[in-house]
């Protein structure tokens, strides 16, 4: 209903008289008045026109106005409708709690002039159109929350990327669709990087604006000082400051580390903020010692704290280890009986998850664990973050590919040569690339839906074992079903084709091509799918 337009109103009244008296009360252009006579005729109008607004007289035969009320309710449970009656109430106002009951119906008595029965209109299509304005505001503003909260997300971290010596995941769940999580690394020089995990306290658009400056802070930060010099407390004295000038109510916990690779070697410091978690698949969890006396301050909590080198802890940790950092969103995820979570049990989920080193499902596997064991009342935002050292398997190569039909093209053809350079077997080269090129067509298509957000890189892991080929594919698309080989009969796996085949074959090819296929999604973000496929 536009402010301009002519408020369309439904009268319905047994007596002709009284439809008269309306019309000429509610005149045209301001109102269009369609009056009848009874129930059945207002139903068929209704169903068949738009109105703004109702007006029913009570006390009419066959179906009275309340009953004719009910059945518009079962239609539309918001309309505003206005009963006439001349009707008395009794004593204990049994008429006006019967009209009351319902939120969106008025009261006007028959004994009505024009003047009050147009007040009457004009004050419910101004709430009316208030209401309306309001939700379009609302409406607006949910879309530009949206906006930012995938402007943001090319804020944070790729969810696992590998370059520069190291790899690195991150698994990302905001409370709100904004989020005040602040995690990054920067590459200081080869083997040398720099970590910083924060939490902006508060939630909603204030503290997704104050990261956002924050970020900036930080990359400013860094491309001013000089590589050689930079220390834990250099950044989280620069970050004091700098909440301290822009004068904002928040304050932020923060977890800076220097990780040096080449000597194996972090050098970190908390500003109340959950420290890293080491963990050796070769050597299990590394003991860190019990540093809550140090650094133990948020930013900006304090006016003019001061950060100093004594604060900083310095560890060795094992070649193979994967280093993760956390937001306390992890700490305080309940399940349904109220109970937290606690760093005891993230350190026997990493123990239990990251036996195979850093993978891209790593820390989704993690998130996936709390939320399988009830743990999902989410109170705030949760970001897990892991980087380790680069290391290869013998005979296993990895890939990133992007979700286009030319790049899947092109990656299925290296993938041949790589498994032919291998295995010298022509047979089951052609069973690789007909198998990555069928189901990555089919990522694309149906998981990914040809969508460009999400920053949606396909990982593909390729490991050449004695007696068979695994293929691993990890994609961040939607879900859908796809049953392992050994559960599908040919029928099924017909259907199965009818439904998701894209490029002329689809699953019965892949269920004839391999030995085995395994689907699994983690948090409701991950699909990570594996292959088998038999040298023979």
């Amino acid at each position: 209903m536009e402010k301009e337009s002519s408020i369309k109103i439904l009268a319905v009244d047994d007596d002709s008289f009284m439809r008269k008296i309306v019309k000429v009360c509610l005149p045209e252009p301001t109102y269009q008045v369609t009056a009848c006579a009874n129930a059945m005729e207002a139903m068929a109008l209704f169903k068949e026109e738009h109105f703004d607004l109702l007006i029913l007289d009570i006390m009419m035969p066959g179906i009275s106005g309340m009953e004719l009320r009910s059945l518009i309710r079962n239609e539309n449970p918001d309309i505003p409708i206005i009963m006439l009656t001349a009707k008395v109430d009794d004593a204990d106002g049994t008429l006006l709690k019967e009209i009351s009951s319902d939120k969106n119906t008025y009261y006007q008595s028959k004994g009505f002039s024009r003047e009050q029965l147009e007040g009457t209109v004009a004050s419910i299509v101004s709430e009316l159109q208030a209401t309306k304005e309001e939700k379009t505001y609302f409406a607006e503003m949910e879309k530009d929350i949206s906006l930012a909260g995938e402007i943001q997300k090319f804020m944070l971290p790729h969810w696992y990327s590998h370059e520069n010596g190291a790899s690195f995941a991150h698994y990302y769940f905001p409370y709100m669709q904004i989020t005040g999580d602040i995690v990054n690394t920067f590459k200081i020089s080869d083997g040398l990087f720099l970590k910083v995990v924060g939490d902006i306290s508060g939630h909603g658009i204030r503290s997704a604006l104050c990261m956002s400056a924050v970020e900036i802070s930080i990359a400013n930060f860094i491309r001013k000082a000089s590589s050689e010099t930079i220390e834990p407390h250099h950044l989280l004295n620069h970050l004091q400051a700098f909440l301290e000038e822009i004068s904002t109510d928040h304050y932020m916990t923060c977890l800076v580390g220097i990780i040096d690779f080449n000597k194996n070697r972090i050098a970190y410091q908390t500003a109340g903020h959950p420290e890293f978690v080491i963990y050796s698949p070769s050597q299990g969890l590394i003991e860190q010692p019990d540093i809550k006396e140090k650094g133990s301050i948020p930013l900006g909590l304090v006016p003019e704290a001061v950060y100093t080198p004594d604060d900083t802890h310095t560890i060795s940790f094992p070649e193979d280890s994967i280093i993760f950092a956390y937001t306390d969103g992890l700490n305080d995820i309940q399940n349904k009986h109220g109970q937290t979570s606690s760093d005891e049990l993230l350190q026997e989920f990493i123990t239990s998850v990251a036996k195979e080193g850093l993978t891209p499902s790593t820390t989704f596997r993690i998130a996936d664990v709390f939320f399988k064991l009830g743990y999902n009342v989410v109170k705030d935002d949760i970001s897990i973050s892991a980087i380790s050292k680069t290391t290869t398997k013998p005979c296993t190569h990895s890939y990133s590919v992007p979700p286009s039909i030319k790049a899947i093209d092109d990656f299925v053809q290296v993938a041949h040569e790589v498994v032919f350079a291998h295995t010298k077997n022509k047979a089951l080269s052609a069973k690789v690339e007909i198998t990555l090129s069928e189901f990555l067509n089919n990522v694309f298509i149906h998981s990914l839906g040809n969508r460009s957000a999400m920053r949606p890189i396909i990982f593909i892991s390729i490991e050449l074992r004695e007696k068979d080929v695994l293929l691993s594919v990890y994609d961040r698309g939607k879900a859908w079903d796809l049953q392992p080989a050994s559960l599908v009969d040919d029928h099924e796996a017909e259907q199965q084709n009818r439904n998701l085949e894209f490029s002329g074959r689809g699953l019965y090819l892949l269920k004839k091509l391999t030995s085995s296929i395994c689907r699994n999604r983690y948090a409701d973000a991950l699909n990570e799918t594996t292959f088998t496929i038999d040298y023979k």
